[in-house]
């Protein structure tokens, strides 16, 4: 069962990743508690306020400018991303990604996570840190 996890992070979108994330950081408090690399060369930073966390990100290509900016995914903390994922998978979720995905370069040992659609279409991520 997936229920009363805890939160993991909340993804932002953006086309413009230093001046979002020094903007979060100026305005709002927020630090930078990592910065990584995707091997598509998706740039990400993951940036903490108290118990808030947001995985800031710009994708190679640049999304549609009504899109930046705005929350992408809200995700949740996984200590078992495979039983987590039969879960969602047996309760007939709809799933966003192909499987279980895996970033090698995020955190010391990597990430491994899963996104599904809510009945809104909101993506929700279940992500487990290697």
């Amino acid at each position: 069962m997936i229920k009363n996890r805890k939160h993991g992070h909340i993804g932002i979108a953006t086309n413009d990743l230093a001046a979002d994330a020094k903007w979060y950081q100026d305005v709002l408090g927020f630090e930078v508690t990592g910065e990584f690399q995707a091997p598509d060369g998706t740039l990400a930073k993951f940036m903490k306020n108290q118990d808030v966390v947001i995985e800031m990100y710009q994708p190679v290509e640049p999304i549609p400018k009504d899109a930046a900016g705005k929350i992408d995914h809200y995700a949740f903390d996984s200590q078992d991303i495979e039983a987590d994922y039969a879960y969602c998978v047996e309760q007939g979720c709809k799933m966003t990604t192909d499987g279980i995905q895996e970033v090698p370069t995020f955190w010391e040992k990597g990430v491994r996570y899963f996104k599904f659609a809510s009945p809104t279409g909101k993506e929700i991520e279940f992500c487990q840190i290697l």
